[in-house]
């Protein structure tokens, strides 16, 4: 009887000493405690959305680099076409200087022609008489 007496006076004494609420505390009604985790659970909802958004534009980003990459690979694309258009019209002015010459007119040769046709016939005639 003596052991329960002191088992329950220790209780008692751990119970008052150790307990939460002291003079310097203060307590919080459930209106305010929900309100809290209200609050709290409204600012979990938005780090969520903004982790959300953060990677969306994350991935937008990405693809913006690889839009610019190819971009970039497309216009060095078109200055080289730029380059062989340009050299590839060079050589035809270097072949039109060498193949049009005046003297390799159609109206030339068919001139040339009668020409050296009347000739010859002159001289034929010439050498028969």
């Amino acid at each position: 009887m003596k052991k329960l007496i002191i088992l329950f006076s220790f209780i008692l004494f751990s119970l008052t000493t150790f307990s939460q609420v002291t003079d310097d505390s203060t307590t919080i009604s459930n209106i305010e405690l929900n309100k809290v985790f209200s609050a709290i659970d409204t600012l979990v909802y938005q780090d969520s959305v903004k982790s959300v958004l953060i990677n969306d534009l994350t991935n937008q980003l990405n693809l913006y680099k690889t839009l610019s990459q190819q971009d970039s690979i497309l216009l060095e694309t078109k200055n080289k076409q730029m380059v062989i258009l340009n050299e590839t019209i060079e050589l035809y002015d270097k072949r039109l200087k060498k193949v049009d010459k005046w003297y390799n007119k159609a109206w030339v040769g068919i001139i040339e022609g009668m020409a050296l046709t009347t000739l010859s016939s002159w001289i034929v005639k010439n050498v028969n008489d």
